[in-house]
């Protein structure tokens, strides 16, 4: 059975940080060894930025850790197709919009709310 979570909540500076290092991460491994590295580190609800950075994606309802699934859906259909989408239709303006989400108080995303997840930091 999995285990409800207890920690803070991630910082907006540590977000943009395992942000920038999945991308950077990506370039490094021209994208397919961070696909194939996701592919295991999402059925801990982390990417692989997060799993080094000791960040987990929780559901805001329970508190459980992500599954394989869920990260599927977060990372690939809302944030990839559907933000990648909407970004460009905008010229980045939802991108902006979504990533200035991190400030509120519950430090969730447009993302976030649409899935709805948080950011822990372990």
């Amino acid at each position: 059975m999995e285990e409800q979570m207890e920690s803070q909540l991630a910082s907006p500076q540590a977000r943009l940080g395992a942000y920038l290092l999945d991308i950077g991460l990506a370039i490094v491994t021209l994208f397919i060894g961070w696909l194939i590295w996701s592919f295991f580190t999402w059925q801990t609800g982390q990417t692989p930025a997060k799993r080094i950075l000791k960040q987990v994606v929780v559901s805001s309802k329970n508190g459980l850790p992500f599954t394989w699934t869920q990260m599927l859906l977060r990372e690939a259909v809302v944030k990839a197709a559907a933000g990648g989408i909407a970004s460009s239709a905008s010229n980045g303006i939802t991108w902006v919009i979504d990533s200035l989400f991190v400030f509120r108080d519950d430090r969730r995303t447009v993302h976030d709310m649409i899935v709805n997840s948080k950011v822990i930091q372990l």
